[in-house]
């Protein structure tokens, strides 16, 4: 089959708002799909253009809000994170992260500020004083994984030992869920809005928004704040195990079954069939929940997964969110298997007369949904802390494509990524120490092939609960090792 492939080492363009001098990514992407390649540039190119060095008085930075307000959010950069690591981020997701880690105090119930500026103040968009401020209760819970997902991708222990970070998981998961009701006993009951100080004020009714949706107000608890809070916990408790406090671990692990319980028994709809985004104190729900829940990780049961798939690939659903909401359904489609409508993702986003394209979160969810999405890149753990496995899993979208994510900055590594379809993965370790590369690809085989020898292959299951077939190797610096399925 005649192929044609396009390499781009992108240029350095900046964009509206950003810096004088962009920052410098060994990120490339090389594919038989032009389109793809085209889409990639354009991501890496806008992205760039929005981080920012360590002239600003915050220190390293990226956009993450509004264009031109010169702040972050911390929504939004909970989401960007994982772009941001993939182009090599990493001064400034470990500034950003620890900035809003530092903040949560209790004048504002353990909540943090939702934007800080490029100077390191709270952000006068949403913020006046400690009792009159806007935040979305999700946030803290969305961090605390984010900066656990950080950990695991940069290896930068400091994310669990700094006392900033310590602070805020402890903070987190006891002093935040009890100020704001969010123990799995009470959340259902819980008022809309808690610790009001103020009997008026701008941000006295948004103090503690039970959801990221700011659109609704008939509601008392999200469900993507219920899907938020069971990752939160999921994710320190990896945290507990990597320091085998077992007893910690036991006991986030029981708050997150929890959680769970709620989402897949109470917020599924058996009538509507998918998941309802808003619950009311008199038990009534409504909207779509769908999409966060998915996000988060916060679905197991596989007829649930499947039926929110399908409710959010509708064309009733997607016509209905804003950019916000779609920037998060790439890498999600991806994660479940449905490579085609993640793919149609990318490219809506991309396309250059899409509307509010330049948010800065559409290109850096690009670029994450491209790394750890289609090339199904993930650090992982084997039960040993010192052993991370780096896991790849190719969802190219046909059979006969191929591309090659370059200079992957990954823990202490730079790596080459190749798939070709999902046939053939060839990992290339070009600096940095042995890699323990787990090389998986879709379906049941007995076998896989490393360098032209069969070596006996394992089997899980991918989060669809499709069966996947892997093998572990090592990788040495310098090296190249490639596997295939027979």
């Amino acid at each position: 089959m005649n192929r044609y492939l396009l390499v781009v080492v992108l240029s350095t363009t900046l964009a509206l708002h950003a810096q004088t001098a962009t920052p410098i990514s060994s990120l490339q992407l090389e594919s038989s799909d032009p389109k793809l390649v085209q889409a990639f540039q354009w991501a890496k190119s806008q992205a760039l253009a929005y981080a920012h060095d360590h002239s600003d008085p915050v220190g390293p930075w990226y956009e993450a809000a509004l264009p031109g307000r010169d702040s972050f959010c911390m929504r939004d950069v909970s989401h960007q994170t994982t772009g941001a690591a993939a182009l090599g981020l990493y001064p400034e997701n470990r500034n950003m992260l620890k900035r809003f880690a530092a903040a949560v105090s209790p004048d504002r119930d353990w909540a943090g500020y939702w934007e800080i500026d490029k100077l390191g103040q709270p952000s006068a968009a949403d913020y006046r004083n400690d009792k009159n401020f806007w935040y979305n209760l999700p946030a803290n819970f969305d961090l605390l994984d984010s900066i656990v997902r950080m950990w695991r991708w940069t290896g930068d222990d400091t994310y669990i030992s700094n006392p900033s970070f310590q602070r805020f998981f402890n903070a987190t998961v006891t002093s935040y869920v009890s100020a704001w009701n969010l123990q799995p006993d009470l959340i259902l009951k819980r008022p809309r809005i808690m610790n009001q100080r103020l009997p008026a004020g701008k941000f006295v009714q948004a103090r503690g928004i039970p959801s990221y949706s700011e659109g609704e107000v008939g509601f008392n608890l999200g469900t993507d704040l219920l899907a938020a809070e069971y990752r939160g916990f999921e994710s320190l408790q990896l945290v507990a195990i990597s320091q085998h406090d077992s007893k910690h671990a036991q006991r986030y692990a029981d708050t997150a079954n929890k959680i769970l319980e709620i989402i897949e028994s109470k917020a599924w709809s058996e009538k509507d069939h998918h998941f309802m985004g808003f619950f009311s104190q008199d038990g009534s729900r409504h909207g779509s929940g769908d999409a966060m829940a998915l996000y988060f990780g916060a679905v197991k049961d596989p007829s649930h997964i499947r039926a929110a798939l399908s409710y959010i690939e509708s064309e009733k659903y997607l016509n209905s969110i804003g950019i916000e909401e779609e920037s998060y359904l790439a890498q999600t489609f991806y994660r479940y298997g449905e490579k085609r409508a993640a793919y149609e993702r990318i490219m809506d986003l991309t396309r250059p007369d899409k509307e509010r394209r330049e948010y800065p979160e559409v290109s850096y969810s690009v670029i994450g949904a491209i790394a750890t999405g289609m090339m199904g890149l993930e650090v992982i753990g084997d039960g040993n802390s010192e052993r991370p496995l780096l896991h790849s899993f190719s969802r190219l979208l046909h059979e006969s494509d191929s591309a090659t994510l370059k200079g992957i900055r990954i823990r202490g590594n730079v790596v080459d990524l190749e798939h070709l379809g999902d046939r053939r993965s060839t990992l290339s370790n070009r600096s940095g120490e042995t890699i323990h590369w787990q090389a998986a690809f879709p379906g049941t085989v007995s076998s896989l092939i490393k360098n032209g020898h069969p070596v006996h292959a394992q089997t899980s299951f991918d989060a669809a609960g499709a069966p996947m077939s892997w093998i572990i190797t090592d990788v040495p610096v310098g090296a190249t090792v490639s596997v295939s399925r027979p």
